[in-house]
């Protein structure tokens, strides 16, 4: 690094901004959407995420090696590579662990959230608090509190370079893995039915009750959904640092400052947002201080807060008496 130009350490800011911002946003899609639809800030987000990490953990120190081991006597698939076995061994435990993610939020929902006789805001929160320290205790208690790496090949990524400036392909996948994302729900929320409902209870619960649409069952899938955006995160966020149950803390605080940065209510403003933030806080810890890096993102909380309440991509309306 002491090579660099101004210019290099302006690109490698910028990507590696990039990269964790895209991380930031797949959290703070996950908050927005379940805010959104239910008003309810998950603020069990996080643990929940990192549960899902620990389930991917061991589905591939467990059953990926036995998965490798089923599909090496399938004759049409051993033509294939060793390559191709191992992607298709990760993709299933990555889809047993997403099946396992939306299950796990229908079920939060319908048990702790639904079951709740008419709750304020404020009571929303103090229950999503209470999960958050029901998951985290249960997580101690059957993961334990170590440090763990990811198993190949979610680890030890390649380094490929631009000029000077390094780019690590775990940043290409976690940037790329946004970017699908992004298309994903924008065709899913324009081109299919239950997206369609889910928008429209998005926009008005009471309406699209009166059109038959089932609010409650849409408030389960949108937790389900919420679930699996964490799953993502926190499979990509253990691959980057290290698998614990602390991992997400971090992220979390980052990603939530994101959302209200591009507004709670506001799905492209929790993608903006993530993107803004993750640059944001890596300029400012180059150039000012790395240790203030999370304080950071309380202050962009609070200036948000003072200056647009709403989040850059929400109008903000006020009332005329």
């Amino acid at each position: 690094m002491n090579e660099w130009t101004a210019i290099d350490i302006v690109i490698y800011l910028f990507i590696q901004g990039m990269a964790i911002g895209s991380l930031y946003a797949m959290i703070a899609l996950g908050l927005v959407l379940i805010y959104r639809t239910s008003d309810v800030l998950n603020f069990s987000h996080d643990k929940m995420g990192m549960i899902f990490a620990f389930v991917a953990y061991l589905l591939m120190s467990d059953h990926m090696p036995k998965i490798i081991a089923w599909c090496r006597e399938v004759p049409i698939l051993s033509s294939l590579g060793d390559g191709f076995i191992a992607g298709l061994a990760l993709a299933a435990v990555l889809a047993l662990t997403f099946c396992f993610a939306f299950f796990f939020g229908v079920l939060t929902e319908f048990f702790f959230l639904r079951r709740a006789k008419n709750p304020s805001h404020i009571g929303y929160i103090v229950i999503t608090i209470g999960l958050w320290l029901a998951f985290d205790g249960a997580a101690s208690w059957i993961f334990g509190t170590e440090y763990l790496s990811m198993p190949a090949p979610l680890s030890d990524f390649p380094v490929y370079h631009l000029g000077k400036v390094p780019i690590s392909q775990l940043d290409l996948i976690i940037f790329s893995a946004t970017s699908v994302l992004i298309i994903l729900l924008y065709v899913f929320f324009q081109h299919t039915a239950v997206g369609i409902a889910m928008r429209a209870t998005f926009e008005n619960r009471t309406a699209a009750r009166l059109m038959g649409i089932r609010t409650r069952r849409i408030f389960s899938i949108t937790w389900g959904i919420g679930a699996v955006l964490g799953a993502m995160a926190g499979i990509l966020t253990a691959a980057r640092f290290d698998l614990s149950n602390t991992m997400m803390f971090a992220p979390f605080v980052k990603s939530f400052s994101a959302a209200v940065l591009g507004g709670l209510t506001s799905i492209p403003g929790a993608i903006v947002g993530g993107w803004i933030m993750g640059i944001a806080e890596n300029f400012f810890g180059w150039y000012i201080s790395m240790k203030l890096k999370t304080t950071f993102a309380f202050l962009v909380i609070l200036a948000v807060l003072l200056v647009r309440p709403s989040g850059l991509l929400v109008r903000h309306h006020q009332k005329k008496v």
